[in-house]
């Protein structure tokens, strides 16, 4: 037997469960910002992306805007995917790209223009923002696990 100590002891990344976790939260943030601006326009009367007067959709921009919340999950799926191969204390790292980027996400709007439109999309970008960080840290703590083997997944070994 070669194996020593330290072999069992680092912290091996399960890609299938973190992809999957990752999907999972794009088709989630993408619902979310769909969400928030449908409470935006029908509830709070807000006319987010495009003025009033529109259909549901209000404007090409709210898909655009809802498959970009889709792509930044992925985004930072990848990221998260690079950060716990290539960095010591990956999740720490993470937590505060994520946070520096929310915070971005959530500032830039009001800079562009000091709207009640503009403060509605600060909102959504927060939530969305949050979502996708505590969804894929909390994936990486099951993604991660300590040992040789990796297990595989329940489908592999049914057949």
């Amino acid at each position: 037997m070669t194996s020593s100590y330290a072999e069992h002891d680092r912290l091996r990344v399960h890609s299938w469960r973190l992809w999957g976790v990752g999907l999972a939260t794009a088709v989630l943030a993408g619902l979310l910002a769909r969400a928030g601006i449908v409470v935006a326009q029908r509830f709070l009367l807000l006319p987010v992306f495009a003025p009033q007067g529109y259909g549901l959709w209000r404007d090409a921009a709210a898909t655009a805007y809802v498959l970009g919340a889709g792509l930044v999950a992925l985004a930072a799926t990848v990221l998260l995917r690079v950060l716990l191969a290539t960095t010591p204390r990956a999740m720490l790292f993470f937590g505060w790209i994520m946070a520096a980027l929310t915070l971005f996400a959530v500032v830039i709007p009001l800079a562009l223009h000091r709207s009640n439109e503009m403060l509605a999309t600060c909102v959504v970008n927060f939530f969305i923002g949050l979502i996708v960080t505590t969804l894929l840290a909390s994936a990486a703590r099951w993604a991660l696990t300590r040992g040789v083997r990796t297990p595989q997944p329940a489908w592999q070994g049914r057949w």
